[in-house]
């Protein structure tokens, strides 16, 4: 017995290698959410595998000469070989084979003698739009849901002398319709719920990196309100080339990091009021891979990481810290790098001061295809004008 599994480990310990040692799926099925809905559907085919057995143990062990009818043995060994492909993430499959199981089950019973009723074929359905609520979107529930619901519609069909009266077969339908359609609601709520939360943990999270941008800010007054105003403006340029959803967000989040790095970089380079030496510049050159030393263990950050990362990039490739050239350099780092510069040069700095708009657009225009993305500067200069 392993030390996890001994008198001496805690009861959370012991749980956590339990948990691994049955549900968890193989280790080369990466992604958080694809292992999440591997562990879930190996925890519910199991909770339904011991239901079985506990039932199955009670009439083997309670009724005399008592023996386990073919049909569920055949079951459990499917209900085995789904929890196997569950093991090894073949989630979709699993799913796949395991929902029409249910309808089957349902019309089978009634075909081999026994009576249609709504207790009885619930029991073989509710689990069914269990799976389906988890697995499926509700649009696929409601299909599969109402689908099973409505097969009970055949069974005059299938086995006319087992369904006596149409009332017989409505009260199982409608029960089905109304357990799909209390499934479907619950799922809608709990989007809806998911949603919000994320958006909450969203605005929490932004507001902590709005912060770490101030902090830098304070640290570094040359600088002060150029996190915020380059922010807004790239954003707006990104949306301009076409960038939606979660890439804005990235763009929103790269945005007020940038300069991030610059924390770890000394007061007297920050500070500084005069032209930076050689060996200071090669320190200042350090922010960017600074920021993604500091960044890359995050894994919320992990799409904005290429603005703090690369907006120092040029599009000839004499840039820093990589060197990277051209559509080499990720697209939100090539939006920034325009913004970035645009905002530098129209602000005041301990060594120089800040240019006009009409310098500033000379410039963008004399660096296009040298520093800068041709076709980003054009679309900047439609967005500025």
């Amino acid at each position: 017995m392993s030390q996890a599994l001994s008198i001496h480990a805690g009861p959370g310990r012991i749980g956590l290698t339990l948990r691994g040692w049955l549900i968890e799926p193989v280790a080369s099925l990466h992604g958080p959410t694809p292992r999440r809905q591997a562990r879930l559907l190996a925890a519910l085919i199991l909770c339904q595998m011991l239901l079985f057995i506990s039932l199955a143990a009670g009439y083997l062990l309670g009724v005399p000469g008592y023996s386990l009818p073919a049909a569920h043995k055949s079951g459990f060994l499917v209900w085995l070989g789904l929890y196997v492909l569950s093991r090894l993430g073949r989630t979709r499959l699993a799913v796949a084979l395991l929902l029409p199981i249910y309808p089957l089950m349902a019309i089978m019973t009634v075909a081999r003698g026994a009576a249609l009723d709504v207790s009885g074929t619930l029991a073989y359905l509710i689990p069914s739009f269990v799976f389906a609520s988890v697995f499926l979107s509700p649009v696929g529930t409601a299909i599969y849901g109402l689908g099973a619901a409505l097969l009970a519609l055949l069974l005059p069909l299938i086995a006319p002398a087992r369904v006596p009266d149409l009332t017989t077969v409505l009260g199982p339908v409608g029960a089905g319709v109304i357990a799909v359609a209390l499934t479907i609601i619950a799922m809608l709520n709990r989007d809806r719920i998911e949603r919000d939360h994320q958006a909450d943990l969203k605005r929490a999270y932004d507001s902590t990196l709005e912060g770490w941008a101030r902090a830098l800010e304070i640290r570094d007054r040359a600088t002060e309100g150029h996190s915020r105003r380059v922010t807004t403006l790239a954003t707006r340029l990104a949306r301009r080339c076409g960038l939606r959803g979660e890439d804005l967000e990235a763009v929103y989040r790269g945005a007020l990091l940038h300069d991030i790095g610059k924390l770890a970089l000394p007061d007297t380079i920050l500070s500084k009021d005069t032209q930076l030496t050689e060996a200071e510049e090669q320190i200042m050159h350090s922010h960017p891979r600074i920021a993604q030393d500091l960044l890359s263990n995050i894994a919320f950050l992990r799409p904005s990481l290429v603005i703090p990362a690369c907006h120092h990039e040029r599009w000839d490739g004499s840039g820093y810290p990589y060197g990277l050239r051209g559509e080499e350099i990720p697209l939100t780092a090539r939006i920034f790098a325009v913004v970035d510069a645009w905002d530098a040069l129209l602000s005041d700095r301990p060594y120089r001061k800040a240019w006009s708009r009409e310098q500033a657009v000379r410039h963008l225009k004399s660096q296009s295809g040298i520093q800068f993305d041709p076709q980003i500067v054009k679309r900047f200069l439609d967005v500025i004008s």
